[in-house]
């Protein structure tokens, strides 16, 4: 037994009674479950400012960088990266609409981000 142990043992070789745990297994609330139901609902949605700065980050990368997110990121990633940054649904859907009818939306893509 650790001396730490033997310090918290009283006299008699018995241990300290345990504190009161009543109420330490409650859900903490985050900062999102104090907003109004409104406020939680603009948050999700596309930001135009950030939608601009994605663009023009991915507009910086390589074209050797831009394949490698492409085949990095699968559709199911996709879905999951779009709920965090909605912005990225918007771009994808604008991609697509200048794409549409053109010979890159013929062939397959690989990733999410085949067409940029």
């Amino acid at each position: 037994m650790a001396d730490e142990d033997m310090m918290r043992m009283g006299a008699m070789g018995e241990r300290p009674p345990m504190p009161d745990m009543k109420g330490a297994n409650m859900k903490r609330e985050g900062p999102l479950d104090m907003m109004p139901e409104k406020a939680k609902e603009n948050l999700m949605m596309p930001s135009d400012e950030i939608g601009a700065v994605l663009m023009a980050r991915l507009a910086n990368m390589s074209p050797q960088e831009l394949q490698m997110l492409d085949q990095v990121i699968s559709p199911d990633v996709a879905k999951i990266l779009i709920k965090l940054l909605p912005e990225l649904g918007s771009m994808i859907q604008e991609i697509e609409k200048m794409n549409m009818g053109s010979e890159e939306m013929q062939k397959p893509q690989m990733g999410a981000l085949g067409s940029m």
